[in-house]
Formats: C-alpha cells, structure tokens, sequence
C-alpha cells in the first residue's frame, strides 16, 4: 500500500511538473509576442519636421536638427519630391491639381528619437526642435509613443519578475542539493537520476503543448534559448519540493 502511494506520488510530480513546463512555455510565448509587437511599433516613432519655404539652405537646417541629439536623421525630402510622391501614392491628383500646387509643398525629415521615448522626452525634443531656425512645423502620433512605451515598459516588468524567479530557483535548488547530499553521500546518485527524470518530465510538458499549438494552427514564436531555460527550471522543482 505504501509502495502504491509513493508511486501515485511520484506520477502526480511528475505530471505537475510537465504542466507546469507547459505553462511557461504558454507564459514564454506571451512574452515573445510583446516583443514582436514593440518591434511593429518602431516605425511608427517617428517625427517628421516640415522647412520653412523661405529657408534658403535645407542641409543647414538637417545639420541643425542633427546636431541638437535628440533625434536621428532618417530621410529627407525635398519639397519638389514631395508632390511627386504624393501623385505617385494618390494618382487622382493629377488631375485636380494646378502646375501652382507643386510650390505649395514643403521639404520635410523624417526622424527617430534616439532615446527612450518618454512623455518627458517627447515634449523636450519636440521644444528643442521647434525652437530651430527655418523649422515650420513638427508632426507625430503622440499614440503610437504612448503605446509603445507601455510595452516596453511591461516587458522591463516581466523581465525582472523572470531574473528575480530565476535567482530563486537556482538558490533553492542548489540549498537542498546540498542538504540532500549531506544526508548520505549515496543520494548524489539518486540526485541525479532524479534530475534526469524531471528533466525528461519538463521536455514532455514543452513537447505536448508545443505539438498542440502546431496541431491547432496557434503561433508560438519561442526560440531555442527559451526551451533551453524553461526545461531546467521547471524540472528544478521537483529537487526544490522532494518528498
């Protein structure tokens, strides 16, 4: 009866731990996707800053706009490209536009900010820039910014939570190896199978709910880095809470 127990015991952590394997897979995969998402939001972090039309030299007012540091340079236009471009994107204007349209565009920069957009450093680069010489107009999504520091401001919070998690398991585990082995020196066997055996449970976690969201079409976008560390955590806690 005893033996019977202490097996159902044994099949229970290992079962727990594969689910638990799997829910960090799931957990690893909502992180990935933040970052996905943040990286689908970096083109939408730009500034572009209209020249005044009586500017006499536009490169004057780009290597003026550079040399501030706030944002990076990534494309000009000049105000004769300008109405090419737009034709080329709305092609009916060609016909309802008079030769006197084409000297109403102004040049504009496209820019990015070369720090981490804040509100604070939005508004600062956006004064810094306004106060320019020759610069007309300054024109963002201030949502597409609020956005996207809100992401990059969870991922910060997972990462630390994941850092943090993973000092403690790997404090824990390395504290009860030592117990374990003081007991008898014999047990730094049985540690080690033991180990194996929930390693083996973890992979079959990740494995399972890997082959599910293949067979259900669900996008995991995990890479081998986090197989690597979530298999060895997760199989940590069946040494950290042995019998």
């Amino acid at each position: 009866m005893s033996s019977s127990i202490n097996a159902a015991s044994k099949i229970l952590k290992f079962a727990a731990i594969a689910i638990v394997s799997a829910f960090c897979v799931l957990a690893a995969n909502h992180y990935y996707g933040l970052e996905e998402y943040a990286q689908s939001l970096l083109p939408g972090l730009s500034l572009t800053i209209f020249i005044d039309k009586n500017a006499k030299d536009d490169s004057e007012v780009r290597a003026a706009i550079e040399a501030l540091g706030v944002v990076s340079v990534d494309k000009y236009v000049a105000s004769g490209e300008v109405y090419a471009k737009a034709v080329e994107k709305n092609p009916f204007l060609k016909d309802i536009s008079v030769p006197e349209d084409k000297e109403i565009f102004q040049s504009y920069i496209k820019a990015f900010p070369l720090e981490f957009p804040t509100d604070d450093f939005i508004i600062t680069a956006r004064n810094a820039l306004a106060g320019l010489e020759n610069v007309n107009e300054i024109v963002f999504n201030p949502e597409n910014f609020r956005e996207y520091v809100k992401v990059k401001n969870t991922l910060s919070f997972y990462r630390a939570v994941l850092i943090a998690f993973g000092a403690v398991i790997i404090i824990l585990l390395i504290v009860q190896c030592i117990l374990f082995i003081l007991q008898s020196e014999e047990n730094s066997r049985k540690l080690i199978a033991n180990f194996i055996a929930y390693l083996l449970s973890s992979s079959v976690g990740f494995t399972g709910v890997w082959s599910v969201c293949l067979f259900i079409q669900y996008p995991l976008i995990i890479d081998e880095i986090a197989a690597f560390c979530i298999i060895p955590l997760t199989a940590a806690f069946g040494i950290i809470f042995k019998d």
